[in-house]
């Protein structure tokens, strides 16, 4: 009977630092959050195609301004459209200069292993972007 009742602490012991040892803790959720610098970064490292366009408007960032590339059939031209958009980063939102007083701040998510990104305008979404060449589709 002794040793039964060892054995059962034991795996209760056992169970129990296992169940605590493998629960995430808040602090990593917090800060696996993407910082402004690194959103940004994720979005001039790739090119980006525009929700319900996919295969006739491409967005690229690079330098603070933001390419248009158009095309048809996911055939892309290889010179953007005249005309850029500047943005900057204001504390943790992106600011987006269309041109002629149009002005946007965003709040971007990002989704889907980093393949899409969603822009928010006081928490509404106002646009999506897919990574090119990513499977965004699996998470769609």
């Amino acid at each position: 009977m002794k040793n039964f009742s060892k054995q059962f602490i034991y795996t209760i012991t056992l169970f129990l630092a296992i169940g605590f040892t493998s629960c995430d803790d808040s602090d990593d959720a917090l800060s696996a959050e993407l910082s402004i610098q690194q959103k940004v970064t994720l979005l001039e490292g790739s090119e980006w195609l525009l929700k319900g366009f996919e295969d006739s408007v491409i967005y690229t960032f690079a330098d603070g301004e933001r390419f248009t590339y158009y095309g048809t059939d996911s055939v892309f031209s290889e010179t953007a459209i005249p005309g850029t958009q500047v943005y900057t980063i204001s504390g943790d939102l992106l600011t987006m200069d269309f041109n002629f007083g149009n002005i946007s701040t965003y709040e971007l998510k990002f989704s889907c292993d980093n393949a899409i990104v969603e822009f928010y305008v006081d928490g509404e979404l106002n646009s999506t972007l897919y990574k090119r060449d990513s499977n965004y589709q699996n998470c769609l």
